[in-house]
């Protein structure tokens, strides 16, 4: 009589995202040690990421067709009648629009050639911020449309710094990171942008807090009442006792704490999320998830499971151009490192029990800068302003990839036989779908190749995993195929091109009969 056929499943593939820190072999179930161009979606599965499309067709009515702009970053403006002006640069140019990109020039005395702008808006008013370089600042008051050098903006009071950080928190602009001063806050008066001098504007020097040496501001931010000045040893928190009121002076900044030991090394990867504030330090992605008053937690290292291939991007990358955003729409923190032509990304929406967040790569991604704004997500490419939309990188398919942990079915020692795999996939249609199985860490797998299903499919209203499992309105496909070959461990893994429509990943099943013991 023939042994039984037994079945195992990988219930929700990838659900603790990826993991490339631990042993495969001794990985916990939900893990991934490869998972590509992937997203984890609301419902806990692997799903592809959006693409993005080049939304620029022009530079203004005059430039004729946009080639090679070449973006550098994004920000947003929104004055105070309400218009909602989306703004862009390169390292020379400065460009208002997502469409017909309007070239916007700056009256200023200094030939600009960097294009590493930090900005910020206050009462109406955008900043744009550069060691190195006078602020700017542009307006839209009537549909003017002004953009000008910070001298020439009335009433400008004082020397507003050449500084390569900004923040416009608690009514004031905070600058830091001048080419000769790397230890100094300047802030501005209460709702004057422009006022560095009089008034409640002031300075504060950190160095004499730093008690392990002398260290640099690299970053600024603000949360729950704090002023947090980040270096990139060290992370310095203020507070005036009174929620930074028009009254503020420097005099009246209390020190809070002092966090020795981990700081931020790059500007622009310091994001808000409303509830916690992330950054990048020498050793990973931070999350400061603390009450600072209470002292109740550690800082979490977010990016614990992908540790070493974070340090890795680090160590290629100019630090200058990594950048990041938050996204609350799509619920993750992205971060990307051009250079190696890889984004990180991080679902926000839960947290893993060793603090960490579920992360996947995106290796085909590498966008100069982002924009998120209202329910959009935007980058800065070499070609213009694109949005993440749609399941195309600009009318190009993308490889989606995932691969399991080594697993054993539950039986060490023993050699599985595996007869049959399937697989459930939500979305999709006519597009090829590679399963594959591997045996005893062979980079060699067994492939089985289908064309998923371009029908509907409608049946009683069962549920798995949070979603309809047949529910008329998405579309469930199962894969079957009969398998070959043996062995004592077992991986499972796929590739996929999103080319127009988006996939996921709900489930995994192997059928396998017992072998011999080893």
């Amino acid at each position: 009589m023939g042994k039984q056929l037994m079945s195992s499943s990988i219930a929700a593939p990838a659900f603790f995202g990826l993991n490339t820190q631990e042993s495969g072999v001794t990985l916990q179930e939900g893990f991934a040690l490869q998972a590509d161009n992937c997203i984890i979606d609301k419902y806990g599965r692997l799903g592809s990421r959006k693409g993005w499309q080049t939304l620029s067709t022009s530079k203004d009515s005059s430039a004729g067709a946009n080639v090679g702009v070449n973006l550098k970053g994004l920000s947003n403006f929104k004055d105070l009648d309400g218009t909602d002006i989306v703004l862009s640069f390169s390292s020379d140019k400065f460009y208002r629009d997502t469409t017909d990109l309007v070239t916007l020039t700056p009256s200023t005395t200094d030939t600009i050639a960097a294009g590493n702008w930090q900005t910020a808006t206050l009462n109406d008013h955008h900043y744009f911020f550069q060691r190195g370089y006078l602020p700017l600042v542009y307006t839209n008051a009537g549909g003017a449309n002004t953009f000008k050098s910070i001298a020439t903006h009335t009433p400008v009071t004082g020397t507003p710094p050449s500084a390569n950080t900004v923040l416009a928190a608690y009514g004031r602009l905070w600058s830091a990171d001048t080419v000769t001063n790397k230890t100094t806050v300047y802030f501005t008066d209460v709702l004057e942008g422009a006022k560095w001098n009089g008034g409640t504007s002031g300075t504060l020097d950190i160095s004499s807090v730093l008690t392990q040496g002398m260290d640099e501001i690299v970053a600024l931010g603000a949360h729950n009442g704090n002023l947090f000045i980040f270096c990139k040893d060290n992370i310095i928190v203020y507070s005036d006792g009174d929620n930074f009121q028009a009254g503020m002076t420097t005099a009246s900044l209390t020190l809070v704490e002092v966090i020795e030991g981990v700081g931020c090394i790059a500007r622009d990867s310091v994001q808000n999320t409303g509830e916690d504030i992330l950054f990048l330090s020498n050793t990973g992605i931070r999350s400061l998830n603390r009450t600072v008053q209470e002292k109740s937690q550690p800082m979490r290292d977010i990016s614990k499971n992908i540790r070493d291939d974070v340090i890795q991007a680090i160590r290629a990358e100019d630090i200058d151009l990594i950048k990041s955003v938050y996204s609350p729409t799509n619920a993750f923190y992205l971060i990307t490192f051009p250079t190696s032509q890889q984004t990180f990304c991080f679902d926000t929406r839960t947290t893993l029990e060793d603090g960490s967040y579920r992360a996947t790569i995106w290796p085909s991604v590498s966008p100069k800068g982002f924009l998120s704004k209202g329910s959009d997500l935007f980058f800065a490419e070499a070609n213009g302003v694109a949005k993440y939309t749609g399941y195309q990188d600009n009318g190009a398919k993308y490889e989606m990839a995932y691969y399991s942990n080594f697993f054993d079915l539950g039986m060490p020692n023993v050699t599985k036989i595996v007869k049959k795999l399937s697989a459930t996939t939500v979305g999709a249609t006519g597009q090829t779908f590679a399963l594959k199985i591997g045996y005893d860490y062979s980079p060699v797998y067994y492939g089985y190749t289908f064309t998923l299903d371009t029908g509907t499919v409608f049946e009683y209203g069962i549920t798995e995993y949070g979603i309809g499992k047949y529910s008329g309105s998405v579309l469930i496909d199962e894969q079957k195929a009969s398998t070959q070959g043996a062995g004592d461990i077992i991986q499972i893994g796929f590739t996929t091109d999103i080319n127009g429509t988006p996939m996921s990943l709900q489930k995994i099943s192997i059928y396998a009969k017992q072998g011999k013991v080893l």
